[in-house]
């Protein structure tokens, strides 16, 4: 067993908010990641929110501290942030002129780890980078939307606390396709997945989103993350314009794969489940890892 001392603690942090204006809604975010020696990743979690009323480095910082908050004991960190307004402060490099309470905060935190600040460019293709990015930003138009609707009542409390890596593999020599999942969650990390004859890598992803989904309880707000935009249009564009058609398409057509795309409404109707399309997944050890899983069903097929 691994112990404390052997994991190492990366906290990737980032805020959404607009940086030209004050007292706005934002989002922030934060992912903790505990790595053995050999980097690889033992743990993650997530923790994230909001506020009405705030500033884009209020969420910045605010990130940091909820980062480092959600320890449960003194570590050895390394916080990677894209806001150099954070990272100055908070190694001493500059003073801080406001967000009093929070800098007080973030240094009776930091005072009972050891931290070491990397600096990420922003939207610059980092993986841990962006996925806060989206979290945060996701965050900022929920309190964005609630704000328009009502500004007496609060919006919903929706959390997007697991996070699904879809993959695929197509043999066409073989008319074989495999899919695979890593399913991450505070609770854990698990792998998933199957081989299937005469399917096509498009249905094969629809099938490994059923399963998915279908293995996680009905309370828990997810993330779906694919590299087929197949997947991620029909969800986000197409499948209510396909539903109120009566299942056809623009041209009078069948919805093809039409019964997979039916569960798939069933069970994101309770509006819990976001789709998201991942263009780039090179970086991402979580989609590395489904990428060879999804490899290794196809030829363990033959």
């Amino acid at each position: 067993m691994r112990t404390v001392g052997e994991m190492q603690i990366t906290i990737y942090t980032d805020g959404a908010c607009d940086i030209h204006a004050e007292n706005q809604p934002g989002g922030w975010a934060a992912i903790l990641c505990a790595t053995d020696e050999s980097g690889s990743v033992i743990k993650e979690s997530v923790v994230r929110g909001g506020r009405e009323m705030t500033t884009n480095n209020q969420m910045e910082l605010t990130a940091v501290i909820e980062g480092l908050n959600a320890l449960k004991r003194p570590s050895q960190v390394t916080m990677v942030s894209d806001s150099q307004y954070v990272i100055d402060i908070a190694n001493r490099a500059k003073k801080s002129r406001k967000n009093a309470d929070l800098w007080k905060r973030y240094f009776e935190l930091a005072a009972r780890h050891q931290i070491k600040w990397l600096y990420v460019e922003g939207h610059s293709g980092h993986a841990y980078n962006e996925r806060c990015d989206r979290i945060a930003v996701a965050e900022k138009n929920r309190l964005s939307r609630g704000k328009a609707n009502s500004v007496d009542q609060p919006p919903p409390a929706i959390e997007s606390d697991i996070e699904v890596y879809l993959s695929t593999r197509y043999s066409s020599q073989r008319k074989k396709a495999a899919w695979s999942a890593v399913t991450v969650s505070e609770e854990e990390m698990r792998e998933s997945g199957a081989s299937l004859e005469n399917t096509s890598e498009l249905e094969a992803v629809l099938i490994g989103a059923n399963a998915c989904l279908a293995a996680l309880p009905d309370d828990r707000s997810v993330t779906v993350l694919t590299a087929q935009e197949y997947l991620s249009k029909g969800m986000n564009q197409w499948i209510a314009k396909w539903a109120a058609k009566g299942w056809k398409t623009q041209d009078g057509k069948p919805v093809k794969y039409q019964s997979h795309w039916r569960t798939l409404l069933e069970r994101s109707n309770a509006g819990n489940v976001v789709f998201v399309f991942v263009k780039s997944r090179q970086d991402n050890p979580h989609f590395q890892r489904g990428t060879d899983l999804a490899k290794q069903l196809l030829e363990r097929a033959d």
